[in-house]
């Protein structure tokens, strides 16, 4: 018979998390593009921005109602966490809304990193005056699932085969969260 460990949860001392500036900007890549490359979490495979495009909108930041989080160990970015206005703020309409997405790099999952860095989000949101927080996750991606659901999300709606990850389609599970 065999067991699974458990990994552990990781110690606040090794990791720190602290909002973005402009020298994390090939770090957020890297991590972008790792995750990625697994074809299982995010739509997008390859990062879409240049290191220079990315710091200059780390710089330009509307610090009041725009959060890039970065989870740092030993001086390197394991994960980060967007929340923007959704819809880009565009609209006057929704400026009561953030949108949140989250990458961490394979190896640093399963230990507690996600959780402390949505309630660091979600506190944050709080703090600003928003009203409501949401996500899209694919439906076969039962860990960040249950992350969200762990955080108080409710699932709002689903687009049935919405994306193929190989050969199989999934659907797109849209969450959110009042506060």
């Amino acid at each position: 018979m065999f067991f699974l460990a458990k990994r552990p949860k990781i110690s606040q001392e090794e990791i720190i998390l602290r909002e973005a500036v402009p020298a994390d900007a090939r770090g957020i890549i890297d991590v972008a593009n790792a995750v990625g490359r697994e074809k299982t979490y995010n739509v997008s495979e390859v990062f879409g921005y240049s290191e220079a495009d990315e710091r200059s909108l780390i710089a330009r930041l509307n610090r009041n109602k725009e959060l890039i989080l970065v989870a740092e160990r030993g001086g390197k970015i394991i994960g980060f966490l967007t929340l923007f206005v959704y819809f880009g703020g565009r609209s006057p309409k929704v400026q009561h809304v953030g949108e949140i997405g989250i990458n961490i790099m394979d190896g640093y999952r399963d230990m507690g990193l996600g959780y402390k860095m949505m309630n660091y989000a979600i506190d944050w949101a709080r703090c600003r005056g928003y009203m409501k927080l949401c996500l899209s996750v694919f439906s076969s991606n039962e860990r960040a699932i249950h992350l969200y659901k762990k955080c108080g999300f409710r699932e709002e709606g689903r687009r049935k085969a919405q994306f193929k990850i190989g050969d199989t389609y999934v659907d797109e599970v849209e969450m959110g969260l009042f506060l």
